[in-house]
């Protein structure tokens, strides 16, 4: 389960942006995860309820997934599409030369502070 190892990463990142800042504790975190990473949110969420109990400024912190959709380009004709529709043919055009515009993200977009 590599949802732990990336936990781990983004508590350690926080632990910085808190400690330059002089942030006491966090009251929430919110994460964009692209749906054409090998992430599965629901792991985030188990990994969290555990990992963030060991952070002092993460204990009692929400995690909040905003997933981002799987957006494709057509290397052809330049029509956008999810890739994962049409078993991954361009609509406009059918080829499957494709590009990943969207979907593979894991950010940290926002640090919510308690007030």
């Amino acid at each position: 389960m590599h949802e732990l190892t990336l936990l781990v990463g983004v508590a350690q990142k926080i632990g910085e942006i808190v400690e330059e800042n002089n942030i006491d504790r966090v009251d929430a975190v919110v994460l964009e995860v692209g749906e054409a990473t090998a992430v599965v949110p629901e792991f985030l969420l188990d990994g969290w309820s555990v990992l963030s109990d060991e952070y002092d400024y993460l204990k009692g912190a929400e995690l909040i997934i905003d997933r981002i959709p799987a957006i494709a380009k057509c290397v052809d004709c330049g029509t956008h599409f999810a890739p994962d529709e049409n078993e991954g043919r361009c609509p406009a055009c059918d080829s499957r030369r494709r590009e990943l515009v969207s979907g593979t993200e894991f950010l940290i977009k926002e640090i919510r502070l308690m007030e």
